[in-house]
């Protein structure tokens, strides 16, 4: 053979093994691209999800903090003495009713229920409506035929809050 034509021979050769190299290595880059686009829809749909179920999280999170704040108003208001007692029978058709709340409380009104039964009931109570703890006021129940009182309602302020607090006394 002559060297020219083998040389021609040689070098196809190399060619087509080149070609194939390059056919090769394509193949491989169009594989690798493809994979990475799945990683990263992949990668998005786990960075989806691990946003979710952070929210959810937090919201659990958010409710078991909330359950908690709710469940320590409960015991300190189970743990705190009512505002007032009573009313406990004194003699005959006089009660009393103590501020047993540990704090200073300030009645500014006494509703007799209904309205004109008022003067059925007499009040002993302070002029200035500031019962400490341990005070209390009295009150006497004339019973007679008519209007008689069915409740009396004390409105009242705890000295360190300005909500208005109701206690109903039923006669």
């Amino acid at each position: 053979m002559e060297p020219m034509v083998l040389l021609n021979l040689v070098l196809a050769l190399a060619a087509i093994a080149s070609a194939v190299f390059a056919f090769v290595q394509a193949k491989s880059a169009t594989d690798s691209r493809l994979d990475a686009q799945v990683a990263r829809d992949e990668s998005r749909e786990a960075r989806d999800e691990s946003e979710r179920l952070a929210g959810e999280a937090n919201e659990a999170f958010t409710r078991q903090a909330d359950a908690q704040e709710e469940a320590n108003r409960l015991r300190k208001a189970e743990m705190t003495p009512p505002d007032w007692s009573g009313p406990t029978l004194v003699s005959g058709q006089l009660y009393r009713v103590t501020n047993t709340s540990e704090r200073t409380l300030t009645v500014t009104e006494f509703e007799v229920t209904p309205d004109g039964a008022a003067n059925r009931l007499g009040l002993r109570n302070r002029p200035d409506g500031r019962y400490e703890h341990g005070d209390s006021f009295q009150f006497m129940v004339s019973r007679a035929f008519g209007g008689n009182p069915e409740k009396l309602t004390v409105v009242y302020t705890h000295e360190d809050q300005p909500e208005i607090s109701r206690f109903v006394i039923t006669l």
